[in-house]
């Protein structure tokens, strides 16, 4: 017989036996978010950053916001550089699978440097990025599409319709001054002569080329081979911390298509859109608030209005970090968690805004769905089954107590803890970080080993 494994010993652990198998160090962490977005993953990221070596984002663009709460009164949005440039020792970079509207990026990063946070020395650009131009944000506004779909009008997705069509430009192009005027030029007159005069759109095209030499200036020293720098980072055990922007639920693919964002989210992606190899993923972490919110148009089970939806929002925050539009309310949506993390192939939960819950008499939980008389456990692939989708709740005791001055898990009420417990039984995923407030000092650790590892 072989010898006896010594037993872990944690509140949540003995739950799931293969939680005692062994965890082995992968120095490539994905942080992903299992909702729709805007579950704390900017927070998330600031708390683990800290000892890593890269952190680097692998899609979307500037519709996404990361908020980091520095000190008291000190929060910074980020929409393009990622999380870990608050910290000096720290390499940021932007991989190929996002899109970059380059006037953004150079005011961010000068908004930083006033800030005094060193920016140019540390952060790469892949120059396989796409690139979004001012035409791409007229033809949205011309199209209309993304009124409908309540998408940020940053013209995100004008922008991957281009790369998938394979006339975009990327930034390899944008560096090359005539390549670039011959293209874009082409590409603006095709997309805005249904819409637009010729006097207008040769308005538009000298504007575009003025801010040229300035924007192309100040990008060219940040381009670097961000594929090559992260294997070579992780050729010697580097920790590298991928994270994404918007959620699982926002994904092109498994998300509540077509209220979606234009890219993917999911982890499945995170190699991908950096130039990583598959097998260089060591852990997936999956974030999720510990109720739901979602921000514009598209279907949402479990929403709430009234004046619960508002005391939530206003105790949360709840509102955009990109657009400030008022996020939309809902229960925690337990089945919408567990698929995530499946389809993510989620190793450890970080589970936000506990405290935003605290002083509500009772919580409403969804853990199923009827669909005309049918038991489902998943959100449905069929977007239109939405409609006649009927949220199933089970009902907890609401948490009482100032959570945000809490550092341990044997301090929670037991109503918070009850909350944790029945997450952890649904999602099959063990809990690693629990955060009790916007700082990354308001949070409770629940893995130690996750804590040696990573913070």
């Amino acid at each position: 017989m072989g010898k006896r494994r010594k037993k872990i010993f944690h509140p949540l652990i003995p739950l799931f036996p293969y939680s005692l198998v062994p965890f082995i160090f992968m120095p490539v962490l994905v942080a992903v978010g299992l909702q729709w977005g805007d579950e704390g993953k900017g927070r998330i990221v600031h708390s683990i950053a800290r000892h890593a070596h890269a952190v680097a984002r692998y899609q979307g663009g500037n519709n996404a916001g990361h908020t980091l709460v520095l000190g008291p009164k000190d929060i910074l949005a980020l929409h393009l550089v990622p999380s870990g440039i608050v910290y000096p020792k720290v390499r940021c970079y932007i991989g190929n699978g996002v899109v970059v509207d380059l006037k953004s990026l150079m005011d961010e990063v000068r908004l930083l440097e006033r800030r005094g946070i060193r920016v140019r020395e540390r952060l790469g650009i892949s120059p396989l990025c796409h690139v979004i131009l001012p035409y791409h944000l007229v033809f949205e506004k011309c199209l209309g599409e993304g009124l409908r779909l309540g998408t940020t009008q940053r013209g995100i997705g004008p922008a991957y319709s281009d790369k998938i069509a394979r006339v975009g430009l990327r930034i390899s192009d944008y560096l090359n001054p005539k390549s670039f005027k011959e293209k874009a030029g082409k590409n603006l007159r095709g997309k805005l002569s249904p819409f637009m005069s010729a006097p207008a759109i040769r308005e538009l095209e000298q504007a575009v080329m003025k801010d040229y030499p300035s924007i192309a200036n100040f990008i060219r020293p940040l381009v670097r081979n961000v594929s090559l720098e992260l294997f070579e980072m992780n050729k010697k055990d580097r920790r590298i911390i991928l994270e994404s922007a918007q959620g699982t639920f926002l994904d092109v693919d498994f998300g509540t298509y077509p209220y979606v964002t234009s890219s993917n989210p999911i982890a499945g992606f995170a190699p991908c859109g950096v130039g990583l190899g598959p097998k260089t993923i060591g852990m997936v972490l999956g974030v999720a608030k510990l109720f739901a919110t979602r921000v514009g148009e598209g279907p949402f089970p479990t929403e709430i209005t009234g004046s619960l939806a508002h005391q939530i929002r206003e105790s949360g925050l709840e509102y955009g970090a990109t657009t400030g539009r008022p996020r939309r309310i809902g229960h925690l949506d337990l089945p919408m968690i567990k698929k995530a993390c499946r389809i993510n192939g989620v190793d450890r939960l970080a589970l936000t805004k506990m405290d935003t819950l605290a002083g509500l008499p009772r919580l409403q939980i969804c853990v199923g769905y009827d669909l005309k008389g049918e038991f489902l456990t998943e959100p449905p692939d069929d977007s239109s089954a939405y409609e006649e989708l009927k949220p199933i709740y089970k009902e907890l005791p609401g948490i009482n107590g100032d959570l945000g001055s809490m550092t341990k898990y044997k301090d929670l009420p037991s109503a918070a803890k009850r909350l944790l417990k029945e997450v952890v039984e649904f999602a099959g995923v063990e809990p690693a970080v629990l955060s009790l407030g916007r700082s990354p000092k308001n949070q409770i650790i629940l893995d130690q080993k996750f804590e040696k590892q990573w913070m």
